[in-house]
C-alpha cells in the first residue's frame, strides 16, 4: 500500500478524534430535538441509520452457535483501521508520566509497545478474529491540554482540551494489512492495551484513573469500503436537522458537558476549644487509611501567623523584604504571601490550586457558605455564653458532639443528624456518603 493512503488515513482519524465528543454530542442534542418534535406531531422517530448491509450476524452460524467465518473466497485488499481511546486521570498523575517519575519506568513508551503488541496478537485473545500478517501497527500517545487550553495555544505533540476539563493520555492506533478480512478489531484491541498499560503503570498513585472512548474511528478496504465516524456522525446531525429538529444552518445545542467543579471540601466549624483540630486530624487519617487523596485548608481567626522556621533561608528572604516567597523541592512546595487584612485570599481562590486531592477538609470559615460539619461541646457553649448550635445553617451536614448536645439539639427540635465528636469512623462515613452523593 502506497504510504501516503496510511498517511491520509490517519488525518483523518485526528480530524475526528479532535472534534468527537463536540459531534457527538450535537449528534445527541438534534437527535432528541428531533424525537420530541416527532412526539409531539404523533410520528415516532426513526432510528439511527445501521452499519450492517444484512441482519445476520457473521460470528452465528443457522444453529445458533459460534463460528470463525469463512474468508477463503475473499479477494485480498489493502486495509487500514484506526481507533482511539483515552484514559482520564488526576493532573498530579499526567504530570508524573510526563516527568518520567513512575517507578515502574517510562510510561508512555511501555504503552506503545504495548499497542502495538497487541495488535499483532489479538487473534489470540479474540476468540473469531483471524491471525493477520499485520503490514502496519502505530500507537500515538499524546497528553491531554490542560482545561481552558485554547485550541491555537495547544502544544504541538498535545491533544485538545476536553469539553469536560479532564486530562490523561489520548491514545490513536493505526493498522494496516493485506488480506481477505478487517482489521478493526486489531486497532481496538491495540487502543485498549495501550490505556490499560497506563492505568497498569500508574494505578499505585492514581487507582481511580479512567478508561473512555475506546472506539473505531476509520476504517477502509474490503467490500464495504470506507467507513469514518466523524463523517457519519455530521451527516446525522444534517439528517435530524432536515427533518425538523432545528434549521439547519442554525447553531446545534450541544448537550451539556460536565464541567470540572472544584474539589469537594467539608469545612469543620466550631467555637474555640470545641475540640475541631483533634477531630480533624482524626478524619484526615482515616480517610487517607481509606485511599483518598486529602487536603487541608486552615483558618487562622487571628491576624497574623508564622510557617517558616527562623534562621532559614526563605525565612530570611522574608526578613530582608520579600512579600511573596516560594519555596520548592523535589517532593514539596510551598509559598507564602503578605497581604492586607482587608485583602484575604478568597478561600475557594485558593481550593481552586487543590488539583490532586479528592476531598479537602476545612478548618474554620463559619460564614464562607462551606457544606460543613458543627463541632461543638456543650461545656465550651456555657463558657462562651453562646450556642453552637447557632452555626448550624442550610449546608451542615451533621453536629459532632457530646452526648449532652445531643440531647439539647434534638430536644431543640434540630433535625441535623448528632454523631459522637469522638467517632472519627462514622463521620468519615458520613462524608464518603456525601461525596458520593
Amino acid at each position: 500500500m502506497a504510504k501516503s493512503r496510511y498517511a491520509d488515513a490517519t488525518k483523518a482519524a485526528r480530524r475526528a478524534a479532535m472534534s468527537a465528543h463536540n459531534v457527538t454530542a450535537n449528534a445527541k442534542a438534534v437527535a432528541v430535538s428531533a424525537q420530541g418534535a416527532a412526539t409531539s406531531t404523533g410520528n415516532a422517530a426513526e432510528p439511527p441509520a445501521r452499519d450492517a448491509r444484512r441482519d445476520e450476524l457473521t460470528h452465528v452460524d443457522a444453529k445458533g452457535e459460534v463460528r470463525m467465518v469463512d474468508v477463503s473466497d475473499k479477494a485480498e485488499t489493502h486495509r487500514i483501521a484506526i481507533a482511539e481511546g483515552t484514559i482520564l486521570m488526576h493532573p498530579e498523575t499526567q504530570t508524573m508520566v510526563l516527568q518520567d517519575r513512575a517507578k515502574k519506568g517510562d510510561v508512555l513508551a511501555c504503552a506503545r509497545v504495548a499497542g502495538i503488541m497487541a495488535i499483532k496478537r489479538t487473534s489470540d485473545i479474540i476468540p473469531m478474529c483471524h491471525p493477520l500478517l499485520i503490514t502496519k501497527s502505530k500507537c500515538d500517545i499524546e497528553p491531554i491540554a490542560p482545561a481552558g487550553t485554547p485550541v491555537e495555544d495547544v502544544p504541538e505533540g498535545w491533544a485538545p482540551a476536553r469539553p469536560d476539563g479532564q486530562v490523561g493520555f489520548h491514545v490513536l492506533v493505526t493498522a494496516g494489512v493485506t488480506g481477505k478480512t478487517g482489521i478493526e478489531m486489531e486497532a481496538l484491541t491495540g487502543a485498549s492495551a495501550a490505556c490499560l498499560t497506563i492505568y497498569d503503570m500508574c494505578k499505585a498513585v492514581d487507582r481511580g484513573m479512567e478508561i473512555v472512548d475506546v472506539r473505531l474511528l476509520h476504517k477502509e478496504g474490503g467490500r464495504s469500503g470506507v467507513w469514518d465516524r466523524a463523517e457519519r456522525q455530521a451527516a446525522a446531525a444534517e439528517a435530524a436537522a432536515a427533518d425538523g429538529a432545528a434549521p439547519a444552518s442554525a447553531p446545534v445545542a450541544a448537550a451539556p458537558a460536565a464541567l470540572t467543579t472544584a474539589v469537594p471540601a467539608i469545612a469543620f466549624i466550631g467555637y474555640q476549644n470545641s475540640g475541631k483540630t483533634t477531630l480533624v486530624e482524626k478524619v484526615i487519617a482515616e480517610l487517607t487509611r481509606r485511599g483518598l487523596r486529602v487536603g487541608s485548608l486552615k483558618h487562622h481567626g487571628h491576624h497574623g501567623f508564622d510557617i517558616d522556621v527562623p534562621a532559614k533561608d526563605t525565612w530570611r528572604h522574608h526578613q530582608a523584604g520579600s512579600k511573596h516567597v516560594g519555596l520548592i523541592c523535589a517532593t514539596r512546595w510551598a509559598e507564602y504571601a503578605d497581604t492586607r487584612e482587608e485583602d484575604e485570599m478568597p478561600a475557594r481562590e485558593l481550593l481552586s490550586r487543590y488539583n490532586d486531592v479528592d476531598v479537602v477538609i476545612i478548618e474554620g470559615y463559619k460564614t464562607e457558605g462551606f457544606d460543613n460539619i458543627v463541632v461543638a461541646r456543650s461545656g465550651v457553649d456555657r463558657l462562651r455564653g453562646k450556642s453552637s448550635l447557632d452555626l448550624v445553617d442550610g449546608r451542615t451536614l451533621a453536629l459532632a458532639c457530646n452526648e449532652a448536645l445531643a440531647r439539647q439539639a434534638f430536644d431543640a427540635g434540630f433535625a441535623t443528624r448528632a454523631i459522637n465528636i469522638n467517632d472519627a469512623r462514622a463521620i468519615c462515613d458520613l462524608i464518603q456518603d456525601h461525596l458520593q452523593a
